[in-house]
């Protein structure tokens, strides 16, 4: 489990600034920033990804339930909870800084 969780999190900082320093790049090259469409693009597409995991953990936290697995349903609850919090945090910080 432990290995798993680790290469997850190496995965996440390593594809968050690949993406960063790609996205940086590419602006100085053109000296074009990202068109208005691509950020909508993004938005809606982060939108339904948010969406999907948030269905997708609520039914593993349904099924764990009605299994009754108790290491299933902790980590699905887990799962859950902090998807649904997270997007709360998120809505929160954002609703302020726009």
């Amino acid at each position: 489990m432990e290995e798993t969780a680790l290469a997850l999190l190496g995965a996440l900082v390593g594809g968050g600034l690949l993406g960063y320093f790609l996205t940086k790049i590419a602006m100085e090259n053109t000296g074009v920033p990202i068109d208005e469409r691509g950020l909508e693009i993004s938005k809606l597409t982060s939108i339904r990804t948010l969406e999907l995991v948030l269905l997708v953990t609520a039914l593993s936290l349904i099924y764990s339930l009605i299994a009754k697995d108790e290491r299933c349903t902790g980590i699905a609850g887990l799962l859950f909870a902090a998807v649904f919090f997270g997007n709360l945090v998120f809505r929160a910080y954002y609703s302020r800084k726009m």
